[in-house]
């Protein structure tokens, strides 16, 4: 638990006249108070106030909880239900306010809530949680374990090269990527991992099928690894021989230089439509602007996709900051044909950016 994470989050309350504040979401509750647990059956609340911190739990969790949070009351309501005790919490510290995640809580949780504070609590909703701001710019050791977690993908990648063979399915290789993650010392994988081989390359968040690898294709991987709780996210598209059509190596070429583009121009300071433009760019000066249908980058951290936000679409407020951890990942998919995306993560600096995947960027695998 970091103290000066709770120290801001207390300041932010008497800037918000609250006398407490729930956090439901599950890496919110995990950054807060220490203990590394994404389960989302009610496995624990955090009710912070001026003078206490205390982490309901259930006896699933307790153990666990009471080892991992330090500093924390932990308290396992007799009951197994949280509201009944938090409304005698609520009572206790002398709670009016009641500040809570409201992009979270359900409408079940919110009416019950509703019913057992009416008159007594006033209920605060924030549709963006202060905890999530806490989260953008990284502690020091934060970036320790994100770097550990982009170093077991960049291992696990440079095995699948030289493991992948023509004729396997992208089951098989989206397989072998967990097991390699797994025995590399990761939690597990940080998000489903994407195998898109041939016309497959045109859907963004393809699933892995039995499809079987051909040679000369496009195959987009896009992989990471977990690791005590940090989340990698790297994508490489590679080409088994020598690629069926020349356009594959000139579209590869220009993704990779929208990639290095951004990448370069990216500092602590720039807005997050201004960073998105730096890939965008690239792309639409060679006509390929009507086949980018996402973002550039996104954040990463105790979840794979957090803030802050490099897109076309981001808020004219999102700022990237310095210590603040993102993707930068361009690609372009052409219906009926096929797509790609290249991909790294890295810290934003001061005055620059550097990359923490180290993985090459080459298209050709000789096979």
């Amino acid at each position: 638990m970091s103290q000066e994470n709770l120290r801001r989050l207390r300041v932010w309350l008497t800037e918000q006249g609250l006398d407490a504040y729930l956090v439901t979401q599950p890496q919110n509750r995990s950054y807060l108070s220490g203990w590394l647990n994404n389960d989302t059956e009610g496995a624990g609340i955090l009710l912070v106030s001026q003078e206490r911190q205390i982490l309901l739990t259930n006896s699933l969790y307790l153990e666990a909880a009471t080892r991992e949070a330090a500093g924390w009351d932990i308290m396992v309501p007799p009951e197994h239900e949280y509201t009944p005790a938090l409304v005698r919490l609520a009572s206790e510290i002398g709670v009016a306010r009641l500040g809570f995640e409201a992009s979270v809580l359900s409408y079940a949780e919110y009416a019950l809530f509703s019913a057992v504070f009416a008159g007594a609590v006033e209920l605060v909703p924030y549709a963006k949680s202060y905890v999530d701001t806490l989260r953008i710019v990284k502690h020091p050791h934060e970036i320790e374990l994100l770097r550990r977690a982009v170093a077991i993908t960049d291992q696990t990648f440079a095995h699948i090269c030289s493991w992948v063979q023509i004729g396997m399915t992208e089951k098989e290789i989206q397989w072998e990527v967990t097991r390699k993650m797994l025995e590399l010392g990761a939690d597990g994988v940080a998000f489903e991992t994407i195998v898109a081989s041939g016309p497959n390359g045109v859907m963004p968040h393809a699933h892995a099928s039995s499809r079987r690898i051909q040679p000369g294709e496009l195959i987009t991987i896009d992989m990471g690894a977990r690791y005590k709780g940090y989340c990698a996210d790297m994508t490489r598209t590679i080409c088994l021989g020598e690629p069926a059509e020349t356009r594959m190596v000139e579209l590869y070429e220009i993704v990779l230089l929208a990639m290095k583009t951004c990448e370069a121009g990216l500092h602590a300071g720039i807005s997050g439509k201004d960073a998105d433009a730096l890939a965008r760019d690239v792309l639409a000066a060679h006509d390929l602007g009507d086949y980018y249908v996402h973002g550039t980058g996104h954040g990463i951290g105790l979840q794979i996709h957090e803030a802050p936000s490099l897109s076309p679409r981001a808020p004219e407020s999102t700022i990237l900051p310095a210590g603040s951890v993102v993707t930068v990942e361009p690609g372009v998919y052409i219906p009926g044909w096929s797509g790609l995306r290249i991909e790294d993560s890295g810290v934003v600096t001061e005055n620059g950016f550097e990359v923490l995947t180290q993985s090459p960027t080459q298209l050709v695998i000789q096979r």
